[in-house]
């Protein structure tokens, strides 16, 4: 399995509507009861997102970005890093408390 960092880039908000919204949010949680994404949040500057991956192979992303509410409509562009995993926090839902 390879790990990817991925950042969504707000292209143009303006054409963000409710109907866009909800169907984005679904497909993240499709990915997300797939196992395909472990996080996914809003840059706190509203500037767009960021999630990390899971994939066999980089088209996976690749794929899965392409079809993505938000890049289908021009709303937001996405890059994203595959990275290795050198350490993971024993209890990782404690680590995101707040």
């Amino acid at each position: 399995m390879k790990y990817y960092m991925v950042e969504g880039i707000i292209l143009d908000a303006g054409k963000m509507d409710d109907a866009i919204m909800k169907e984005h949010m679904a497909y993240t949680q499709k990915a997300m009861d797939s196992g395909m994404i472990f996080l996914s949040g809003l840059k706190t500057d509203m500037s767009g997102g960021i999630f990390l991956m899971k994939a066999e192979k980089p088209e996976e992303i690749e794929s899965y970005l392409a079809a993505e509410p938000f890049k289908r409509n021009g709303i937001q562009d996405y890059r994203w890093a595959e990275f290795d995993i050198h350490y993971i926090h024993p209890q990782p839902d404690q680590w995101f408390e707040k």
